[in-house]
């Protein structure tokens, strides 16, 4: 497999569809179940249809991605088959497009597709990575920000639109996961080491990247809720804090196979590669970027293994290096399968529960006390309990409950009451589950909802 992929050729690239096709299968056919991170997607796509995000839905999704699940619930409304066809499609594009970057830009001696075939099956390494999320679509385009790095690093011409492109698609990508903010960081940094930036690049890279947020500002300024924008997508998603879905251990042994090529790829790049000083100066800005996709890993506020996507590019980058870099064809097409093997086969376990060191049991929604009465409602949920949208709707504007819930424990303030009532008149719900008791409080604010809901236990049915 090794021979046919070092074939500077694209259509090998068809085979290397199929092999992912292959790959995919166990995971199309027996179907897991709907992750937390994917039900809430299906939510929030539901409501995109007509609400306005972050002032009739209360919520920190980023407004790019909140857009996509709007079009997939359009596409494919609830299916999991469909979006998990369509993450597949994607991470074939994001594969191709970095084995063609690679050779587009001269990373190797010898030009070939073994780092989209590696990165292709990278992205196998956790069986959820199956899904459409913001961190694949990101990483879309980070890729493309990577290659306008790489074209910036060799050419360091005045072409301004290369950094302005670099900064729109860094941009673009922290408006799917806002914690990207730091690769804009990296490549500025990657720049002034590498590329010896002016302060004018400098200033244009910025400038790209702050285009995209001032269209998203001036969006909301003409309709007058930049104050919505302001505290449930900025100020909400600055902050770290967030439920760990997965944790380190787990993490770590998803990815020891993986840490185990890297380490070899670092001792084998030492001692026989031979660079130019350009393939040097990319061999440098590709660890550069690994190490701030690292950094970045532990600043997502709720870790999932996609967390880990834009560490795959670089990883695939040095793995294949290490690849190449072996004599024996023997020894390089079995450590190839090897790591291909590995990483299905540890994927395959896991998902499982027959590798007991990688604990998947937050990713997914438990049963609600509640999973029994409420089916096929319109629901409001005051409080946290997520499980239920699996057989309900969302109702009202409160999705995110960190978010949601002062206007419930500060019903005294009259900003706070107006936009529980506008919830009710706009979208009411035909159960309101109440943990807290705080609609209580609400009622007596607003008495008329006692007439339209009659309290049973914690349950609140619409008359």
């Amino acid at each position: 497999m090794l021979r046919y992929f070092r074939i500077n050729d694209p259509y090998r690239l068809i085979i290397l569809f199929v092999l992912l096709i292959l790959a995919g299968l166990p995971f199309l056919i027996d179907l897991p179940a709907v992750t937390l991170q994917e039900l809430k997607g299906m939510v929030l796509g539901e409501m995109m249809g007509d609400k306005i995000l972050y002032v009739e839905i209360v919520d920190n999704t980023s407004p790019m991605m909140a857009m996509a699940e709007g079009a997939l619930n359009f596409i494919f409304g609830r299916s999991l088959l469909g979006r998990h066809i369509l993450a597949l499609v994607i991470i074939f594009f994001q594969a191709s497009y970095f084995g063609i970057l690679l050779i587009n830009n001269k990373a190797y001696n010898d030009n070939s597709y073994v780092p989209a075939l590696v990165f292709g099956f990278l992205c196998f390494f956790s069986f959820d990575m199956l899904a459409v999320t913001p961190e694949l679509l990101a990483s879309t385009l980070l890729l493309l920000a990577l290659n306008n790095l790489f074209k910036e690093i060799e050419f360091r011409v005045d072409r301004d639109s290369i950094v302005l492109n670099l900064g729109v698609f860094l941009g673009l990508a922290s408006l799917f996961i806002f914690s990207y903010i730091i690769f804009l960081f990296g490549s500025i940094l990657i720049l002034i080491v590498f590329a010896r930036a002016t302060f004018r690049k400098i200033s244009l890279l910025i400038f790209g990247f702050g285009l995209v947020h001032g269209v998203l500002i001036t969006v909301y300024y003409c309709y007058e809720h930049v104050e919505d924008l302001w505290l449930n997508f900025y100020v909400a998603n600055f902050s770290t804090a967030g439920a760990i879905l997965l944790d380190d251990y787990s993490l770590y042994i998803l990815l020891a196979l993986p840490a185990l090529y890297f380490i070899f790829s670092l001792f084998m790049l030492t001692r026989e590669a031979r660079f130019t000083k350009y393939q040097s100066q990319l061999f440098q800005t590709i660890f550069v970027w690994l190490i701030v996709a690292i950094v970045q890993v532990y600043l997502t506020p709720s870790r999932t293994p996609h967390s880990l996507f834009p560490c795959l590019p670089p990883l695939a980058y040095f793995i294949s290096h290490y690849l190449l870099l072996i004599r024996r064809k023997v020894i390089a097409e079995g450590m190839l399968w090897i790591l291909v093997l590995g990483l299905l086969s540890i994927s395959i376990l896991s998902r499982y529960n027959m590798l007991h060191q990688v604990n998947y049991m937050r990713l997914f929604p438990t049963q609600s006390t509640y999973a029994s009465r409420v089916v096929d409602k319109r629901i409001m949920i005051i409080g946290k309990d997520p499980s239920l949208f699996q057989h309900n709707r969302q109702s009202g504007f409160f999705l995110d409950w960190d978010l949601s819930k002062k206007y419930f424990d500060q019903p005294d303030y009259y900003e706070n009451i107006i936009k529980i009532n506008q919830s009710f008149l706009k979208d009411p719900p035909d159960v309101i589950i109440d943990d807290s008791g705080a609609m209580e409080d609400v009622i007596k604010r607003i008495p008329a909802l006692a007439l339209q809901y009659r309290k049973d236990g914690a349950l609140y049915w619409r008359r």
